[in-house]
């Protein structure tokens, strides 16, 4: 680590899957219609971010892998606290998968001038294949964390407290370090207006793949999203009928006895 501590945090300008439609006739969601907005488990690893420099200093640099329409997540970011931006963006970048993603994040802090500390969310609300970070500690060759609840961090490195089902585990990793968080682990700030405005004059630095030094082929994905249905749910429609309504109730506790709902 050097005099200022170096945060990283990725933000994601994914799907807003609240406000997905799918089509009746063929039961395809409308994924290209669809509105878009900063990944919830993203704006935690912000939040986390901007604590971690409000304690122990240094700069917060929020970064985006996607479409130019993501500079709204960093504008977001840069409101709840982030220093800077960075979009990093190109002309194929809806195909990129979450190998493409982890290798141009690690190319930017390698360019960029390296990081002590890389906190994003442990999945996005969107696909929450929860790769990225994993991936991204592999392509950094770098200790990796996941499913963090808690962090503490000093000046030599992070202690975290991650979930494990039915435990929780205690971590100690030396920086650089990649920490994927879940939602327990904060409450994100919401920005003031003028928080928002300040963040609406705020450049955002954009880079593409050349500048970054990762070729085409590089980027090829290995992972392809083919379709995006709603899943058919088969009902059984059974009717119950009676003549009084102990008997409907009684014939409907057996349909359920049945069908295991109930004892």
């Amino acid at each position: 680590m050097g005099e200022k501590l170096r945060i990283w945090t990725a933000v994601k300008h994914g799907l807003d899957v609240n406000l997905t439609r799918a089509d009746r006739t063929t039961g395809l969601v409308r994924v290209e219609s669809a509105p878009r907005k900063t990944s919830d488990f993203d704006k935690n690893a912000v939040e986390e971010a901007v604590r971690v420099r409000e304690r122990l200093g240094g700069v917060v640099t929020a970064i985006s892998v996607g479409g130019p329409a993501a500079r709204e997540a960093l504008r977001e970011a840069i409101a709840i606290g982030a220093d800077e931006a960075i979009l990093v963006t190109g002309d194929r970048w809806a195909e990129w998968d979450t190998r493409a993603v982890a290798r141009l994040l690690a190319a930017a802090t390698r360019k960029l001038g390296g990081f002590d500390l890389f906190l994003l969310g442990e999945g996005s609300t969107d696909h929450f294949a929860g790769l990225v970070g994993p991936r991204l500690a592999g392509e950094l060759r770098c200790a990796g964390i996941a499913y963090a609840r808690r962090l503490t961090a000093a000046a030599e490195g992070v202690v975290v407290e991650k979930d494990l089902e039915k435990e929780v585990e205690v971590v100690r990793a030396a920086y650089p370090v990649v920490v994927s968080v879940g939602q327990e682990i904060n409450t994100p700030r919401i920005p003031t207006f003028m928080a928002n405005l300040k963040a609406s004059k705020k450049e955002v630095r954009v880079l593409g793949p050349p500048d970054l030094d990762v070729p085409a082929e590089a980027l090829a994905p290995v992972v392809v999203v083919e379709r995006v249905a709603v899943p058919e749910i088969p009902r059984k429609q059974q009717t119950i009928a009676g003549t009084t309504p102990d008997e409907i109730a009684a014939r409907l506790r057996d349909a359920l006895r049945g069908e295991g709902v109930l004892p």
